[in-house]
């Protein structure tokens, strides 16, 4: 009988090592069936006969037998009946001891060809005189499963998420595959499989080499993303913890000012995430957003209007296709906010509580020469869900009615070029189907989206953006400092077009921004990232000339 002794190169995840032994005497495919003929041993190639010398016995032929059929022992993943339609063809007359290794070949492969690489297929000693022949199948299971080198994650909260390794399971290595892809999601922990034979027969034990960090992170932002009327300077501070309850639930805060005059920028946000109970791939977000400035942004958010935001997703972890990734999310958001006005004089007016909901649907497609992203969300508001009135939106903005539905699309795309070149395309917008409130119309122009112009500069009910750069290639290695260093030059151009529906007198119907110009952007030290953009505005605003250039500048550590 075949002995086990480890598993080989295993999808890409960690080495194995596959090899079978003899037991004895006996080959590696087990004993054949037994006939009642003796062979005799072939005379070696090139014997000749000698003058003399007494001639070999003549070959007598191999042992032939007849096959009615092939009953399986050991089976438990496949039934008898499809295993033997894997092998029908063999029985017959006149069969030999290779065309019973030909059948428990096929078998075994059929088993590694549907991911049970650990299965073993051996012809025990029998009689073939009933013509009945016996093939053994060894699922060989699971025996220990340790894990060595976690630091922050628990031995039990790894094994939780890798049942396809828990003892006493059949090794699959899709269902491995699956579960170790799992676990490497955090981007806090990784995993490496090794398998070698186990102490008791018929066994595989599983070592794991974790890598993990630690899951408390955060990051320190300054920059001069500021909005019209503000101060310059924006500070961004925000910490999260990652492995909250040694579950993987997440907590995180974020504040933001302006501190050359905080009173100006306050910004304060929170979020708690937990993968769902019923889904480990599924993810709970629950947020909350405070700010006293007409444009807060933060990591993962921008919102327009002074009050407060208090909102809830559940993502949805698609099936991929290939290399494709792909997440739904349904959201639902209470916003409590009101937006300046200078009509007047300088005044906050409030706008109704409303409840949006929304569906939102994100993408991923990498490929050898880069990646495209895609995303799509279809916001809606009914108006009846609270207690405002048609007329109460209209009192903020004319024909405003609050049962909004808004579709928003965006698309990216970053290419490899030759020599180390890259190129970025995006665009973006959105389609309203009627007059807006601030909080949900589109905003422009900013060092993320048309440089050139002021954060938040210009505002519409629909829009079109779009941004394209091309990148040179890394500057660091030329000047010999290593992969902790990256320096990329690069070229842009930005341009937006925003739509005012039903639009009031001296309100502009299309707004037209244009910027262009160059940065460079990398990091020092792999901790500390930088940006540094000059741009020049290509259109006019009642801010900027045309040709008039605007500096950026964004520094971020982050651990």
């Amino acid at each position: 009988m075949r002995r086990f002794i480890s598993v080989g190169l295993w999808a890409g995840f960690a080495a194995y090592l596959l090899a079978t032994t003899p037991a004895g005497a006996a080959s590696s495919s087990g004993a054949a069936p037994t006939g009642t003929e003796k062979e005799s041993a072939a005379p070696a190639a090139g014997d000749v006969a000698v003058p003399g010398r007494e001639a070999s016995p003549p070959v007598e032929p191999e042992p032939t037998f007849e096959i009615n059929s092939f009953r399986f022992e050991g089976n438990t993943l496949f039934a008898g009946d499809r295993l033997a339609e894997l092998i029908d063809d063999i029985a017959g007359n006149e069969r030999t001891a290779a065309d019973v290794e030909k059948a428990r070949e096929t078998v075994e492969r059929f088993y590694h060809d549907q991911g049970y690489p650990a299965v073993l297929v051996n012809v025990p000693e029998q009689s073939a005189e009933s013509g009945d022949i016996r093939l053994q199948v060894i699922e060989s299971t699971i025996g220990a499963t340790r894990i060595t080198g976690n630091k922050y994650f628990t031995t039990a909260q790894i094994l939780d998420k890798l049942p396809s390794l828990a003892p006493g399971s059949v090794l699959f290595v899709p269902g491995v595959q699956e579960d170790i892809g799992r676990v490497n999601r955090n981007p806090d922990l990784k995993v490496v499989p090794s398998m070698a034979p186990g102490k008791t027969p018929g066994t595989v034990d599983v070592d794991l080499k974790a890598d993990d960090l630690s899951p408390f992170h955060g990051s320190v932002e300054l920059s001069n993303r500021n909005s019209p009327n503000t101060k310059p300077l924006r500070l961004n501070g925000a910490l999260h913890y990652d492995n909250l309850w040694h579950r993987e639930h997440s907590l995180s805060a974020q504040y933001q000012t302006a501190p050359q005059d905080p009173s100006q920028v306050e910004v304060f946000s929170g979020s708690y995430a937990l993968p769902a109970p019923w889904n480990w791939d599924d993810t709970i977000l629950i947020y909350g957003v405070s700010s006293n400035s007409d444009t807060a942004f933060g990591e993962g958010f921008h919102s327009l209007g002074k009050g407060a935001i208090i909102g809830g997703r559940y993502i949805k972890r698609l099936p991929p296709y290939g290399s494709y990734n792909h997440t739904a999310t349904l959201g639902v958001d209470y916003k409590n906010l009101s937006q300046e006005t200078r009509q007047h004089g300088t005044a906050d007016i409030k706008i109704p509580e409303y409840l949006p909901f929304t569906v939102a649907y994100n993408g991923s497609l990498p490929d050898t020469h880069g990646l495209t992203t895609f995303n799509a969300t279809l916001a809606a508001s009914f108006r009846g869900v609270l207690a405002a009135t048609p007329e109460d939106f209209e009192a903020v903005r004319y024909q405003a009615r609050g049962n909004y539905v808004i579709a928003t699309l965006g698309v990216d795309r970053r290419q490899q070029l030759p020599a180390g070149m890259g190129f970025f395309l995006k665009l973006d917008g959105q389609i309203a189907d009627q007059p807006l409130v601030f909080s949900e119309q589109y905003a422009a122009g900013g060092m993320e989206n048309v440089r050139g112009f002021l954060e938040s500069e210009f505002t519409g009910d629909s829009a079109f953006h779009a941004t394209a750069e091309l990148s040179a290639p890394d500057l660091a290695p030329k000047f010999g400092l290593g992969e902790r260093f990256s320096i990329v030059p690069y070229l842009f151009f930005d341009c937006a077009l925003l739509w005012t529906l039903q639009p009031l007198p001296g309100q502009i119907p299309l707004a037209d921004l244009q910027g262009t110009g160059f940065g460079i952007r990398g990091f020092l030290f792999k901790d500390l990232e930088f940006e540094l953009d000059w741009a020049f505005a290509l259109e006019e605003t009642a801010v900027e000339k045309r040709g008039d250039s605007r500096g950026y500048f964004k520094v971020k550590y982050q651990f």
